[in-house]
């Protein structure tokens, strides 16, 4: 069993979106979200124990807003003391939807008013992980977004379907390398041990 800690709503969706397209059978995995990342932060170390004993790996995703990297990292190491199973931490940087921005032809396949071309040669948009309010940029560029999702959970949960899982073919792949972190470290889990 693969537990996933997430700080909301909106990252569950992404995954339940993602991990099935990955080969990740249900039975095999548990997404638990947060009311936010304070809120996972400063619940991990009493939830931890318990979670670890039945994992064989946690895996904590997080975003990074606008914390270092690192101290963000140490901090939750230092939470994860009482781990008894293996366990990855990634940081989206800065947010989730650095991810979906990371494809824009998802993005497209998600609006009919988004053109993905007019957007991806700029140079804003060359180096996802720098943008520090990917939200923000999203709701600017996709014109109807405020019409057709209701939610960024809805959103998460849309996208999912078409954000290319491509490593390989860098035409291909998001170009979020945060995501491609991600990516790496679900590609490497062995599924088999637990299913």
């Amino acid at each position: 069993m693969i537990i996933f800690l997430v700080e909301d709503y909106s990252m569950r969706k992404f995954l339940e979106g993602i991990l099935p397209r990955l080969g990740f059978e249900e039975h095999f995995f548990e997404i638990k979200h947060h009311r936010g990342k304070e809120d996972l932060i400063s619940n991990l170390r009493q939830i931890i124990p318990s979670l670890s004993k039945r994992a064989q790996q946690i895996i904590v995703i997080i975003d990074q807003d606008k914390q270092d990297c690192v101290v963000l990292k140490d901090k939750i190491k230092k939470k994860m003391a009482y781990c008894s199973c293996e366990y990855t931490i990634r940081i989206a940087c800065y947010e989730l939807e650095a991810w979906f921005l990371g494809d824009m032809e998802a993005i497209a396949k998600c609006s009919s008013r988004f053109k993905a071309s007019f957007f991806q040669g700029k140079k804003k948009y060359r180096d996802i992980d720098n943008i520090e309010k990917p939200s923000r940029v999203i709701e600017e560029i996709v014109s109807d977004w405020k019409e057709k999702y209701a939610s960024k959970p809805q959103f998460a949960k849309t996208i999912a379907p078409f954000v290319s899982l491509e490593r390989k073919n860098l035409k291909k792949a998001n170009r979020s390398h945060s995501f491609q972190v991600l990516l790496e470290t679900l590609y490497e889990l062995d599924t088999s041990k637990s299913m």
